[in-house]
C-alpha cells in the first residue's frame, strides 16, 4: 500500500457544463481533502477525448442520471462526464499504485478522488456512494499497465472505446433479434463515429442493405468509408425504396426525420432504434413511445450486461476488443485516415472544442484529444 499526502487540502481545477447552455462553460478551482481514508485514491486526468458522445450525456443528463457521476453541488452548472486515462498520484489502497495509469469515466477536472473495490490487476470499480445504482460499466476503471499511453493507437482507443462499446452492442442487440426481419437498415446521422462505427460491426453478419442517410456537407466523407454500399442525404429519403422490410437506426434524435422515416416506409418499416441524439440536444423520452410502438430508445449497459450473463465477462471483452482493433486499424489507415486526431491542451481550450461540438462545428473526420499539462 503507497501513500502520499503532500498537505491537508490540495487545489484542482475543473470545468463546468451550464446544465441548460450545454455551449456555456466555465472553469473554477476547488479544494480537495488530500489525507486518504483506506481504499481511497486520487488521480490526476492527463488525457480525454472529446466527441458528440459527450454533448450527448449532457443532453441527456437529468433523463438518464449522466449528472449524478460526478457531483459538482451547484443546481445549474454539471460535470460533462469524458473518456481518459489518469494517473495515480496518492494511493491508500492495496495493488493500486502511485504511478499506475487507468482507463476510465472521468469528470473533466484536473484531480478525482475515488473509493476503491474489487481491485485486480486488470482494472477496479469506483464505489462512492454517490455511484451506487448507477450503471456499472461507467464506474470501472481499466489499468493501462506497460501501454504507451500517448501513443497514437492509445489515442484513438480512448476517442473510441465509449462510442464503439455503443456501436458493437447495437450491432450484437440486432443480430440477437436477426435485425427484426429486416431486408435494409438506414442510418441516420451516418458521418457520426458511433454510427459508421455500427455499420462497420454490422457488415458482414445480415445480407440486409445499409444505407448511411447523411447531409449535403458530410455526403462525400461518408461516401469514403468503408461502412456504406449505400448513401443519401435527407433530401433523398424519398428515392429509399419504400416497399423493403427496413430497419432503421437513428443517432441523429431528429423527431422530424423520424416522421418523415415513418411516413415513408409505413408498414414496412419494421423497427425504429433510438440509438443518439447528435443533431438534437433536448431529450425527449416521452416522443419514443409514438408511431405504434416501433420506436425503441437503445441504451447499450444493459445489452452489456445481458451478454455478459450470458457468456462472461471476459469472452464478451475479448470479442469486442478484436472487432476495436480492426475498426481502429481500418480507421487510422495512415494513407486515407478516416479520423485524424486533433490536439488541444488544457481545460481552456477544451471548453473551445465542445462549443464547436454543441454548434455542429467539427468536422466528421476530426478526432479531439484533451491534453492536461
Amino acid at each position: 500500500m503507497t501513500s502520499q499526502t503532500p498537505s491537508e487540502t490540495m487545489t484542482f481545477q475543473r470545468l463546468l457544463t451550464h446544465k441548460e447552455q450545454l455551449h456555456e462553460s466555465r472553469i473554477e478551482d476547488g479544494q480537495m481533502e488530500a489525507e486518504l481514508s483506506e481504499g481511497e485514491a486520487i488521480i490526476r486526468l492527463e488525457r480525454f477525448g472529446l466527441t458528440t458522445n459527450n454533448i450527448t450525456y449532457a443532453a441527456f443528463g437529468d433523463a438518464m442520471e449522466y449528472w449524478k457521476f460526478f457531483p459538482t453541488g451547484q443546481d445549474d452548472w454539471g460535470h460533462m462526464p469524458v473518456w481518459g486515462i489518469g494517473r495515480v498520484i496518492a494511493s491508500a489502497t492495496d495493488g493500486v499504485q502511485v504511478g499506475d495509469r487507468y482507463f476510465g469515466y472521468y469528470p473533466m477536472a484536473t484531480h478525482l478522488k475515488l473509493v476503491i473495490d474489487k481491485v485486480t490487476p486488470r482494472g477496479f470499480v469506483d464505489v462512492s456512494d454517490h455511484r451506487q445504482g448507477l450503471p456499472a460499466a461507467y464506474n470501472y476503471y481499466t489499468n493501462c499497465g506497460d501501454t504507451d499511453t500517448s501513443a497514437p493507437e492509445s489515442d484513438y482507443r480512448i476517442l473510441l472505446r465509449p462510442l464503439f462499446l455503443t456501436s458493437y452492442m447495437l450491432s450484437d442487440y440486432l443480430m440477437d433479434n436477426d435485425f427484426f426481419g429486416a431486408r435494409q437498415v438506414v442510418i441516420s446521422s451516418a458521418s457520426s463515429k458511433t454510427a459508421f462505427g455500427s455499420a462497420f460491426c454490422i457488415q458482414g453478419n445480415t445480407d440486409a442493405r445499409i444505407i448511411g442517410l447523411t447531409s449535403d456537407r458530410n455526403r462525400d466523407f461518408v461516401e469514403r468509408l468503408d461502412c456504406y454500399p449505400s448513401v443519401a442525404t435527407y433530401d433523398e429519403l424519398s428515392s429509399i425504396d419504400a416497399d423493403s422490410p427496413t430497419l432503421y437506426i437513428d443517432f441523429s434524435g431528429d423527431s422530424h426525420l423520424r416522421e418523415r422515416i415513418h411516413q415513408h416506409f409505413g408498414n414496412n418499416l419494421v423497427h425504429d432504434c433510438y440509438a443518439g441524439s447528435s443533431s438534437n440536444l433536448e431529450f425527449n423520452y416521452e416522443s419514443i413511445d409514438d408511431n405504434n410502438h416501433k420506436t425503441r430508445f437503445f441504451f447499450a449497459a444493459p445489452h452489456y450486461r445481458k451478454r455478459v450473463r450470458e457468456l462472461g465477462g471476459r469472452v464478451v471483452l475479448t470479442a469486442m476488443d478484436a472487432r476495436q482493433a480492426e475498426f481502429i486499424q481500418a480507421l487510422s489507415n495512415p494513407d486515407a485516415p478516416w479520423v485524424s486526431l486533433c490536439f488541444s491542451s488544457g481545460l481552456e481550450e477544451a471548453a473551445q472544442v465542445i462549443g464547436r461540438l454543441c454548434h455542429n462545428r467539427v468536422g466528421p473526420d476530426e478526432g479531439h484529444i484533451v491534453v492536461l499539462p
